[in-house]
């Protein structure tokens, strides 16, 4: 591994604080929207979910620096062990990911040159290593480059500490109509009932709203599903234009570290391009009743976002809202929690 160089070092300097941060609820269209700017020229993206504020970070606090480091090499790296054949552990439940052409210790050796170099701020500039550290080795680090990008579901609850640590980042956020995430996600995850789903969904786009209310338009964007992929070419330039970054042919073809993307449809759709069949799936799949609750509880929502009422309202589905509702009060009231 050749050590980074002057210019390589004053370059970090400048990128490390300017990271753009995609999030939204699970299964809403995060991953192709990562897709879609892995390969721009001016954007460093990393291949897998992070999760550093859920996870890193609570695990992390009261370690001392190498201990920060050998806690990133098994949850920020580590998927540089990946392959299809000799799968390790850490792998499962993501067979199909295959990072062997991007060796793990280079990734975690370029990660400390980088800190040898520019030091250590706070904990935010080990996640910036790992992305730029995987940049170097893989050569997606271009002098070109403007941001490095991350993406992990739920992002958009830490807009106070990203905003914090690196003041130049930029957040996006995407949200797909309820009916179709739930529809989605309900196959990851068949214990949320359409209540719960509702409800954490609906937090989830009230944290959109609240990061662009305070931190504004310019740092802060809410595309939707639906329009990254009917209206795809107009949402595109929303972005480069927030971003600051040249339009090219590259954001039209889903890619991961460089190599062609073929979804993350929980349907074991495959795909080559952008597709619009995942629309309004939740109308042959999920039951009307379960449709109808999460009408009825995310009403406010769908109708500032857009998303048109449906379903019948039967009695069925107004009394599992009102129940879930009374619910959540009494359980509110008794933990003092809301």
């Amino acid at each position: 591994m050749v050590l980074m160089n002057e210019v390589e070092l004053a370059q970090y300097k400048i990128l490390c604080d300017r990271p753009v941060f995609l999030g939204g609820h699970p299964k809403s269209g995060t991953s192709l929207l990562r897709a879609l700017l892995d390969s721009h020229p001016q954007l460093v993206v990393y291949p897998e979910e992070t999760v550093f504020f859920r996870r890193f970070l609570p695990q992390s606090a009261g370690l001392d620096f190498p201990a920060k480091l050998n806690l990133a090499e098994k949850t920020l790296t580590h998927i540089f062990t990946w392959e299809r054949e000799n799968q390790p552990a850490n792998q499962e439940g993501y067979p199909d990911r295959d990072y062997s052409a991007i060796p793990f210790d280079e990734v975690n050796k370029a990660m400390v040159d980088i800190l040898d170099g520019a030091g250590c701020r706070h904990d935010g500039d080990i996640l910036s290593t790992a992305v730029l550290g995987f940049g170097k080795v893989s050569g997606s680090w271009q002098p070109s480059a403007r941001y490095w990008v991350e993406k992990s579901p739920y992002n958009e609850y830490y807009a106070d500490q990203i905003f914090t640590w690196w003041p130049e980042a930029r957040c996006i956020y995407i949200v797909r109509d309820p009916r179709d995430n739930h529809a989605s996600y309900h196959r990851k995850h068949p214990d949320w009932c359409a209540e719960f789903f509702t409800t954490n969904w609906k937090r989830s786009v009230n944290a959109c709203w609240q990061n662009v209310a305070r931190y504004g338009e310019k740092r802060c964007r809410l595309i939707r599903y639906e329009d990254l992929v009917q209206k795809t070419q107009e949402t595109l330039k929303q972005l480069t234009d927030f971003l600051d970054i040249e339009s090219n042919p590259t954001l039209a073809q889903p890619t991961r570290a460089g190599a062609s993307w073929k979804g993350n449809s929980m349907f074991a759709d495959q795909f080559s391009a952008i597709s619009t069949t995942p629309l309004g799936r939740w109308k042959e799949t999920l039951d009307p009743i379960e449709a109808a609750v999460i009408e009825i509880m995310a009403a406010p929502q769908m109708k500032a976002l857009e998303y048109e009422k449906q379903s019948a309202y039967s009695p069925a589905s107004l009394w599992r809202a009102y129940t879930w509702r009374i619910r959540r009060k009494f359980t509110s009231r008794k933990t003092g929690k809301r």
